[in-house]
């Protein structure tokens, strides 16, 4: 069950615009990779805990090495991943410096088959926002009893992932 809650955003290209209630995902929690390979091991795997533990390791380790050398990477229902840079622009070709210009290099994924729309098994829960959540929060440990959600903090809008 996905969580989400919904929160007001405005468009970005038309600013005047009035803002929108919008579905953000709510991580319900995080899971690291020796609890990953934990599940892994949970659904009828011969191997361990820290067998699968090691392989995904060794996949992360093995994949940075390839992604590094300009390989891209195609792992079937996982999906495709490859570098990616980001850079400044330059005047022109001739100027074009790579210890100046190029910024960050980071990774494309794209989701294989299985990946590419999760709606169709997706189920959803609403819960608060983490705006609400910090709110009710707030007013708990300072011993209120009631929270007023009308009053605008400062227009802070939720961002994914974001706590």
């Amino acid at each position: 069950m996905i969580n989400y809650s919904i929160v007001m955003r405005m468009n970005p290209q038309k600013k005047d615009d009035p803002k929108k209630a919008y579905a953000c995902a709510q991580s319900s929690r995080t899971m690291n990779i020796n609890q990953f390979a934990e599940h892994i091991a949970t659904h009828g795997c011969v191997y361990s805990r820290a067998d699968i533990a090691a392989i995904l390791t060794m996949a992360v380790d093995c994949m940075r090495e390839n992604l590094l050398n300009g390989v891209l990477i195609k792992l079937g229902d996982l999906g495709d991943f490859s570098a990616a840079i980001r850079s400044t622009g330059a005047e022109s070709a001739a100027e074009f410096k790579t210890d100046t210009h190029i910024v960050a290099v980071t990774v494309n994924w794209t989701p294989g088959e299985r990946f590419s729309n999760l709606l169709a098994d997706a189920t959803f829960n609403a819960v608060p926002s983490r705006k609400v959540a910090r709110l009710v929060l707030k007013a708990i440990k300072s011993g209120d009893a009631s929270v007023d959600l009308t009053t605008p903090d400062g227009g802070e809008e939720e961002r994914p992932g974001e706590l």
